[in-house]
């Protein structure tokens, strides 16, 4: 799983139709339609009923839409954290730790 499935997934729940989605996301059709066969593969449920008149959501893809906008929006804090901290290209010497040094760091109460 992916933020660009999560994010296929959002829009196409928002707009009810991979086109539009993927004309909003930048992507064609095609790969809008593949992240989100992807991810209701990861996920072993339907998320859309697909019908001709655009894409609605199945009771899991209801129940999986804030859970996906909560991980994309903490994706994009952290994000936004680190290239407030410098943590781009340009400074490849000053990297934060990895996540998984991360994990393990106690905080002092």
């Amino acid at each position: 799983m992916n933020d660009r499935m999560l994010r296929a997934f959002v829009t196409c729940a928002r707009t009810g139709s991979v086109t539009r989605t993927a004309t909003e996301l930048g992507y064609s059709a095609a790969s809008i339609s593949d992240q989100i066969r992807q991810l209701e593969v990861h996920t072993q449920k339907p998320l859309f009923r697909r019908t001709s008149g655009g894409m609605s959501l199945t009771e899991a893809g209801r129940r999986m839409v804030p859970v996906a906008h909560d991980i994309l929006s903490r994706m994009d804090l952290l994000c936004r954290c680190e290239a407030k901290a410098g943590y781009g290209r340009r400074n490849r010497g000053n990297r934060s730790a990895p996540l998984h040094e991360v994990h393990h760091v106690r905080r002092s109460a």
